[in-house]
């Protein structure tokens, strides 16, 4: 194996990892959305995170 394929797949598998971690990252941050979203609905997280605007 030569240097550049070393270099090539070693890059490739960082790539790779990247978007992985972006995948993930944005899955958990739509699902984390939607809780908040669901919470608010239901008055929980405004009775309990929220401060009034006085």
């Amino acid at each position: 194996m030569t240097e550049t394929t070393l270099l090539i797949l070693v890059l490739l598998f960082l790539f790779g990892c990247f978007l992985v971690i972006y995948y993930y990252d944005r899955k958990l941050v739509n699902n984390i959305t939607e809780y908040e979203k669901r919470l608010e609905k239901k008055g929980i997280l405004k009775r309990h995170f929220s401060k009034p605007f006085l």
